[in-house]
């Protein structure tokens, strides 16, 4: 019996619990990313996002939204899920947390905790990970914290709360010439633990040095000398040297005696005697000099260039200079970033100028240059070389492609000249623009051939087999073995609308113009004093974005004739008319369809899309057709449609508006003064019947009103949050989170979390900016 009531007793307080009332505040403020401020007993204090917890102040925010705050003058901590990991107890709470976006093995979170003077730490859920028994807790490795006692450190498991090393060492410090290693210090002298206290080097040298990230060699000192050891405390280079310093490679070493440096490898064998200077990694190859005079000692610790250079640069195989502590690769390891530290050609200056060298510093030219400078051109790399004054271009083997002979190299615009290849195709990375003066010409670099002589202003590439050449009001035209299909004639313009095909305009001496459309040959197909011919004038409705920049030219075989006695006159490719009757326009075609239209009125044309039979394969409909991105809005009346550029239709046309949500896959339609949502392939997202409708692109979420209540909807349509609150707040803070949202319901104000379920908090005010 006694337990029966028991039972009931536990049942009443767990219904009491549930249906207890919301607390009523003063006010309630807005988030802005972990707190809100809220007015409780007339006290200030601010609400943690997950509800759970009211403090007085907050004092830190982690990296991993772990904060330490204030309640009742004393210090606690509350993790990102709104769990109480240090009770509001403690003298200070100090938070330890890494977060590295490259290695998360090197992240780690907890808090340090002190009271009464002692320190000790907890995890982020709650876990104590060591109670306040020390003098100082710190962090010291992503898996270990270091606590000390007595004078002494030692270190424990930050998961476990394990003690791994009781308190012993005068220091103990992460280290960082080996991952996840502890320098220890005894007696003076310095050691290498691992983190579960093991020892790896007894603690018997003075210092301990860094060599390279790969921790497979480490430096040491001893009795004021310098040595290497493995990353298993094994000495393979005695401490006789004054400085050790990583070679070209992991396993070649720079050692220092004397002021003198010299090579040796992992086994301590002199590959090089101690006659440099200085020595400086570049890429994988060391730099070395004596005195003001610069050598190479290779990936082999052999001397490749003898120091007596006045500079050296070292060219990878992209063509960027490779500077100095480049990258250093572990044995068997493959370099993969965008820089490749490993040369393949040497840039070497002496007093007479500068020549290139092969990797085994061999002269790749007989030649000396005043100046080789890398030179990328379509994302291939080139040597572009100098001598009196004149330039010429090198492959990065060292092969002549172009005689020192030209001002310079064009990439694009210059105060006298331009250069466009937009049109050209694959091939446009084997013509390169030379300069002479203010004239521009071009070169084949895969023959060097000098296909077009520099004595042009322009040169332009109207397709991938004919340019357009011109100096003044005089043009030509050349194929791509520069040959000169059409002279230069003044006062008239060359268009090619296909790779065998020309439009040419001439301006006659009585005023009239003549066009005509001929072949390579020169052979007229088509002429016309009425064919007002601009390589501009085109209709372009159903052209994709990608072509839209390029000249008029034939597409799927048919050339607009503009300003014809006849509407709607097209050629073909051999100059015979096609000719659209029944249009008041048609333009021009792409994919088998073009935009045609009606005149229904003297003042009024209706539009659809035709194919190149004549069908209708759109109704001739539509007052207008205007381009929506890759679509097309069609309008009828005061309505719109939506349809593909081949004429599916997407959404009705019944809507007042369609606008696209920009960089978004969502289209916002409206009729009758209300709003939706529908994707770019017409599904309807949210029916059209709201008040507004906003896009939070990063939180994938629609903000909505629907008759003056607001609501949140998410990506696929679904109301998350009902459109039935008067006023809605979201969070303010920088993250991608909105929730929680302060929201009014008749008179009363409240805190909903992302199910909507409410805070038990509630307030007739909403704070303001005098609160």
């Amino acid at each position: 019996m006694r337990k029966r009531y028991l039972l009931a007793g536990l049942l009443l307080n767990s219904i009491s619990l549930h249906a207890q009332e919301p607390v009523v505040a003063g006010y309630l403020g807005r988030f802005d990313g972990q707190f809100a401020p809220v007015l409780i007993n007339q006290q200030k204090q601010w609400l943690h996002i997950s509800g759970a917890v009211l403090v007085d102040k907050t004092e830190n925010i982690g990296y991993y939204n772990t904060i330490v705050a204030v309640k009742h003058n004393a210090y606690g901590a509350v993790s990102n899920a709104g769990k109480i990991i240090a009770p509001f107890k403690y003298d200070e709470v100090i938070l330890a947390d890494e977060q590295d976006d490259h290695d998360s093995s090197k992240n780690y979170c907890f808090v340090i905790t002190r009271l009464n003077g002692k320190y000790g730490a907890a995890d982020t859920l709650g876990n104590v990970i060591c109670p306040p028994l020390y003098s100082e807790v710190s962090a010291l490795t992503p898996h270990v914290l270091k606590m000390k006692k007595d004078g002494r450190w030692g270190w424990i498991d930050i998961k476990t709360g394990k003690v791994l090393q009781e308190p012993i060492y005068e220091e103990a410090d992460k280290s960082y010439v080996r991952d996840n290693t502890i320098q220890i210090k005894k007696a003076g002298k310095v050691g290498l633990a691992a983190e579960d206290g093991a020892i790896i080097v007894p603690a018997e040298y003075e210092s301990f040095d860094y060599l390279s990230g790969s921790n497979i060699y480490m430096g040491f000192t001893t009795n004021g000398k310098a040595g290497v050891m493995d990353k298993s405390g094994r000495i393979v280079i005695p401490a006789i040297y004054d400085k050790c310093a990583v070679g070209p490679t992991e396993e070649l070493f720079a050692v220092t005696k004397n002021n003198k440096i010299g090579f040796v490898d992992k086994h301590g064998k002199t590959l090089l005697p101690f006659q440099y200077s200085a020595a400086t990694r570049t890429g994988n190859v060391m730099k070395v000099s004596m005195g003001n005079k610069y050598g190479v000692v290779n990936a082999e610790g052999k001397e490749i260039i003898p120091p007596r250079y006045n500079d050296i640069i070292a060219i990878n195989a992209k063509g960027q200079e490779t500077y100095d502590g480049g990258i250093i690769m572990a044995p068997g390891q493959t370099i993969t970033d965008e820089r490749s530290p490993i040369p393949a050609v040497f840039l070497v200056s002496d007093d007479t100028g500068t020549s290139l060298m092969d990797t085994n510093g061999k002269p790749l030219t007989a030649q000396v240059y005043s100046r080789i400078t890398p030179f990328s051109w379509q994302n291939t790399p080139w040597l572009a070389v100098e001598q009196n004054g004149k330039t010429g271009l090198l492959g990065m083997d060292g092969k002549t492609i172009l005689q020192v002979a030209y001002d310079g190299f064009v990439n694009g615009y210059g105060s006298g000249f331009s250069y466009l290849d937009d049109n050209a195709g694959e091939s446009k990375k084997n013509y390169l623009p030379v300069s002479k003066g203010e004239r521009i010409g071009l070169v084949d670099i895969t023959t060097g051939k000098e296909i077009i002589p520099a004595r042009y202003e322009w040169i332009q590439w109207q397709n991938s087999r004919i340019l357009l050449l011109r100096n003044g009001d005089t043009s030509s035209l050349a194929d791509v073995t520069g040959k000169i299909i059409r002279g230069g004639k003044k006062y008239g313009f060359f268009t090619a609308v296909d790779t065998n095909r020309i439009v040419e305009t001439q301006y006659n001496d009585d005023g009239t113009t003549t066009t005509q459309l001929t072949d390579l040959a020169g052979n007229t197909l088509y002429s016309s004093q009425r064919w007002e011919f601009k390589e501009d004038q085109v209709s372009r409705l159903l052209v994709p974005e990608s072509e839209k920049r390029s000249s008029a030219k034939f597409n799927d075989g048919l050339l607009k004739v503009w300003g014809s006695a006849r509407n709607n006159v097209f050629l073909d490719p051999n100059g015979k008319e096609v000719v659209f009757d029944g249009y008041s326009f048609v333009g021009d075609f792409w994919n088998g369809l073009a935009l045609a239209g009606i005149d229904s009125t003297p003042q009024h044309t209706l539009y659809g899309i035709i194919n190149r039979k004549k069908e209708i394969v759109y109704p001739i409909t539509a007052n207008d057709i205007l381009e929506m991105g890759n679509l097309l809005v069609v309008k009828k009346g005061e309505l719109k449609g939506l349809i593909t550029k081949e004429g599916k239709v997407l959404l009705p046309t019944e809507y007042e508006d369609i606008d696209d949500i920009y960089d978004t896959p969502f289209l916002k339609v409206s009729r009758n003064n209300k709003y939706g949502v529908t994707d770019a392939l017409g599904k309807m997202i949210l029916p059209v019947e709201f008040d507004d409708i906003s896009y939070r692109k990063d939180e994938k979420l629609f903000q909505v009103t629907r008759t003056g209540k607001y609501g949140i909807a998410d990506a696929s349509g679904k109301m998350i949050i009902p459109a039935i609150y008067d006023n809605m707040d979201t969070n303010q803070g920088y993250g991608k989170n909105i929730f929680p949202l302060l929201v009014q319901e008749g008179k009363w104000y409240f805190y909903i979390d992302a199910q909507g379920k409410a805070f038990p908090y509630k307030s007739l005010k909403k704070k303001g900016y005098e609160d």
